[in-house]
């Protein structure tokens, strides 16, 4: 069971007065996104907005648009980290995944007891349970090391795209515990880090094995970058969610790519998907600056379409170097 922290929601309204309400979540919570803005027009006779666009991660926040409804505060919910606030009208509200890792654990245990020294991370809805399963693993002997968060992150936390917490401590450790059901999340652990990573699944009861997956994802992003190789012109993506717009980042690669003879032009997107650039039939080959994972895990693209990790890959190709290690990194951004 889901449970959001809708008393720090009702704090904060109490505390500021607001007219209006901006809310936005990831998919998975919407349900319960509705609900809270009912309770909120109920109970203080505040109107609420739900911002019902995709959202995928800290950095799909809505301040502007907030500003342009004429939002007093927003709301965003589900992205747990260490900060409260983000830019100047969004607070951050927690969701908490309650379920038990038990019933995992015991499934586990034959498999972390082989690699004696376990990283153990996880997810923004599990970091309040990180504490018991590092208990409960030393209890079975197994040594356990939580990498320690700075910045947007909590000890033991990771991001689909911060992974500092997990790569700093990658020459301590024999293999990564991921707590939760994410795949997206673990395969990002195992790339990162480069070492055995395994996916505790408190729903199933499973342990799943992601190194394969990952070595997989790696050779799929190793294609994508050969195949943009041959490309004559080439579309640099800027993304035009809040914290997706790297604009330093995309002038930086343009000027690289246009020493090696490629044309280049600038897009801007909110949503980046093949619906979108089967449009732009000049273009050879896309880079993305706004999210890595959009280029790494993402299906159906006709194109090759690189994040700005795999643009340097290229450039490095391009001036004679080799492919390099290019997601053995602690951020991705």
């Amino acid at each position: 069971m889901i449970w959001i922290d809708e008393e720090k929601a009702f704090s904060e309204i109490k505390r500021r007065k607001p007219r209006i309400v901006a809310l936005n979540a990831p998919e998975g919570l919407m349900i319960r996104l509705h609900e809270l803005a009912f309770k909120v027009q109920e109970l203080f006779g505040v109107q609420t907005i739900i911002i019902a666009d995709p959202c995928y991660g800290i950095c799909d926040t809505v301040d502007e648009e907030a500003e342009r409804l004429g939002a007093d505060v927003a709301f965003h919910i589900g992205h747990n980290v260490a900060i409260e606030k983000i830019g100047k009208k969004t607070i951050l509200i927690d969701a908490i995944d309650d379920v038990d890792f038990d019933g995992v654990l015991k499934v586990s245990m034959p498999t972390l007891k082989r690699y004696e020294i376990i990283g153990l991370c996880t997810m923004a809805q599990h970091t309040h349970k990180i504490g018991k399963v590092e208990s409960l693993l030393e209890e079975n002997g197994i040594k356990v090391i939580i990498g320690k968060g700075k910045g947007l992150m909590k000890d033991g936390q990771v991001l689909g795209c911060d992974f500092h917490t997990a790569f700093e401590i990658r020459d301590d450790v024999n293999a990564f515990a991921f707590l939760g059901q994410s795949l997206f999340h673990a395969i990002g652990v195992a790339l990162a880090t480069n070492k055995p990573t395994f996916m505790l699944d408190p729903y199933y009861k499973e342990v799943l094995d992601i190194t394969p997956m990952a070595s997989d994802t790696l050779k799929k992003a190793i294609l994508s970058v050969y195949k943009a190789l041959d490309a004559n012109t080439v579309g640099i993506i800027i993304g035009l969610k809040e914290g997706q717009t790297r604009l330093e980042r995309a002038w930086r690669v343009k000027d690289e790519l246009e020493k090696h003879g490629k044309k280049v032009s600038f897009i801007a997107l909110h949503e980046i998907n093949n619906e979108r650039l089967i449009q732009l039939q000049r273009i050879d080959a896309f880079i993305q600056t706004a999210c890595p994972r959009i280029s790494i895990d993402g299906e159906g693209f006709d194109k090759p379409v690189l994040s700005t990790l795999q643009a340097e890959a290229l450039i490095r190709i391009l001036n004679g170097r080799d492919f390099g290690d290019v997601f053995q990194r602690s951020i991705w951004v």
